[in-house]
C-alpha cells in the first residue's frame, strides 16, 4: 500500500495567519512587509543602502516588466 503524505500548510510570511497556496504569500502581500520594512529602515532610499550593503551589490531599478 502506498504511503500517504500530508501536505504541510505554510503561514503567509506578512503574518496574516492565511495560508498561500505554493507561494510565501497571499497575492498582495508581500507589500505588507515591504512597508514594515520601509518604515523600519525609514525610507525606501535607506531600504535600497541596507541591501546594497549586505549583499555587496548595486540594486538595478532600471529592471524592465514583461
Amino acid at each position: 500500500m502506498p504511503k500517504q503524505y500530508r501536505r504541510t500548510l505554510k503561514l503567509c510570511g506578512c503574518g496574516c495567519g492565511k495560508f498561500p497556496r505554493g507561494a510565501d504569500f497571499i497575492p498582495g502581500h508581500e507589500m505588507n512587509v515591504i512597508k514594515a520594512l520601509v518604515g523600519h529602515v525609514g525610507s525606501l532610499r535607506n531600504l535600497c543602502d541596507v541591501v546594497e550593503m549586505y549583499t555587496g551589490k548595486p540594486v538595478n531599478m532600471n529592471i524592465k516588466s514583461h
